[in-house]
């Protein structure tokens, strides 16, 4: 996992955190890699919220006040995007309201 560090005057991205099997991360300084730990987080769970935050719908700031209303928006947000035929709005809609 790389961060955006300052070095100086400049910002640059450093690698802070590495997954093998286990985590690591850099050590205060940067010179050494910690122990090898357990991570709270798969790689594979945040290589698959950067792939939904990159290809999916994210709505922040929303104003609406009910769940029916921000399923509506999403809706829209998504059938703009093309992501969703229109069609299938109520579909969706009916499915996404099952409790």
């Amino acid at each position: 996992m790389d961060t955006l560090q300052h070095d100086g005057d400049q910002m640059e991205w450093k690698e802070s955190a590495r997954w093998i099997k286990f985590e690591e991360k850099v050590e205060e300084g940067g010179e050494r890699w910690s122990k090898p730990h357990v991570s709270t987080l798969s790689l594979h769970s945040l290589f698959e919220l950067r792939t939904c935050l990159q290809t999916g719908t994210v709505l922040l700031d929303l104003d609406s006040g009910s769940l029916p209303q921000i399923i509506d928006d999403v809706i829209e947000k998504q059938i703009e995007g093309g992501l969703l035929r229109p069609e299938l709005r109520e579909r969706v809609s009916y499915v996404l309201l099952r409790k």
